[in-house]
């Protein structure tokens, strides 16, 4: 191939992920306020100036993330508080890996700047909080098994400890936390290298914890309750959901509505439904393991818009050196990724929110920097990767411009 041809592609590519960027934020800095999850945590931000602090952790917040918002808030509206909330950990994340990530392949910027520019990172609510921290504990796990040196165990611990407070969602990731400090461990790690500052830092979330622990007994998270008329749950809608998509009565991504949820219950039963999550995986087992398939795939097909071939590049390359049992800790990135995408398709009977999968596309593009500035990929494949995600750029900016 050319070289100036690559040259001039790898420009392109550049060129058009920052102007995708700069619009997409103008896009959804600018949208109107309080639409989905973002008007649970307006709300809540009301409740807690209204009500004060020890009410609203009594009844249930996204406590971690709210702290950082409630200065801001008094001086932008409380939904532009929110988002200019996740702006800053943004910056800081891309801070943070400029500083420790030990990026060797410049491109991983653009490849992350593309992915933040769909506007997840943007909205008000505590997903960015929550997926910085994650990505900011992976990362430093990575570090450490390729080159203990380089790792800040009080970094680690701190992103740990943020992500187990901020979202109730930490409970999925526990095999990966809980294997990534086997593998700490296994390689001799000072896991308790300067423990004063996370042990602080644990003692301050518990404590902010207390009135909840004390009443509810368990953290603060945010919790999307209906109205109090509602006797069905978000378990339950989702499932009913599933089961009407696939009898072709409901659009697929779609719920249907509370009411109608309640009155398949009153039909049918109260145990005609799951309750939990859970509950679900085994309610019909046979109509997990078929949803499951059938998640994966369109997950990692749908992948190709948040990444373009880079999620189905790394995840190849990761089955490929388990087919050639060339197994290693090196290959930690990809299977967290991997692992990710899995559990979500397996839990989940309705669709997967593309939020959710975050951390695993991030880390996905971060060891697909590595492989492509180590040479370990085709030149072709690089090269159609980089085609592929400017087309993708065109799309998304052609979708945008109908919308303005």
């Amino acid at each position: 191939m050319n070289l100036n041809f690559e040259k001039l592609v790898t420009k392109a590519l550049k060129f058009t992920v920052v102007l995708f960027f700069m619009l997409m934020c103008y896009y959804h800095m600018l949208s109107p306020g309080g639409g989905g999850d973002e008007a649970l945590f307006i709300i809540d931000l009301n409740y807690v100036k209204t009500n004060g602090w020890i009410a609203a952790i009594e009844k249930g917040i996204g406590l971690t993330y709210l702290i950082l918002v409630y200065p801001l808030s008094f001086i932008l509206s409380d939904y532009l508080a929110l988002r200019m909330t996740n702006v800053l950990l943004l910056l800081i994340l891309f801070f943070y890996y400029y500083k420790r990530g030990e990026i060797k392949n410049k491109l991983f910027y653009y490849y992350f700047l593309f992915i933040c520019g769909f506007g997840f990172f943007l909205l008000g609510t505590n997903d960015t909080l929550f997926i910085v921290a994650l990505l900011i504990f992976f990362n430093e796990v990575y570090k450490f098994i390729e080159n203990k040196e380089k790792t800040s165990m009080p970094i680690l611990w701190c992103a740990l400890f943020i992500g187990f407070f901020t979202r109730e969602l930490i409970y999925i990731y526990l095999p990966l936390v809980l294997l990534a400090l086997f593998l700490l461990w296994k390689n001799n790690g000072n896991i308790f290298q300067k423990w004063y500052v996370p042990t602080a830092l644990l003692f301050f979330l518990v404590a902010i914890n207390l009135p909840s622990l004390e009443k509810n007994h368990r953290i603060s998270y945010d919790d999307k309750k209906p109205e109090s008329n509602v006797k069905s749950t978000w378990a339950q809608r989702q499932y009913l959901a599933q089961l009407l998509v696939n009898e072709g009565k409901l659009a697929d991504q779609k719920h249907q509505s509370w009411e109608e949820t309640d009155a398949y219950l009153l039909e049918h039963g109260e145990n005609s439904l799951p309750k939990t999550t859970s509950e679900g995986i085994f309610f019909n087992f046979k109509l997990t393991i078929s949803e499951f398939f059938k998640d994966f795939t369109s997950t990692v097909i749908l992948s190709i818009r948040q990444t373009g071939m880079i999620f189905i590049i790394v995840i190849s390359y990761l089955l490929y050196a388990i087919f050639k049992r060339k197994i290693s800790t090196n290959l930690f990135l990809p299977f967290v990724s991997l692992f990710i995408v899995a559990t979500f398709s397996f839990i989940i009977i309705s669709y997967v929110e593309t939020r959710w999968l975050l951390v695993a596309y991030i880390l996905s593009i971060l060891y697909y920097s590595e492989l492509e500035f180590d040479n370990k990929l085709p030149k072709k494949i690089l090269l159609l990767n980089q085609i592929l995600l400017i087309l993708v750029i065109f799309y998304g900016t052609y979708k945008v411009f109908l919308k303005l």
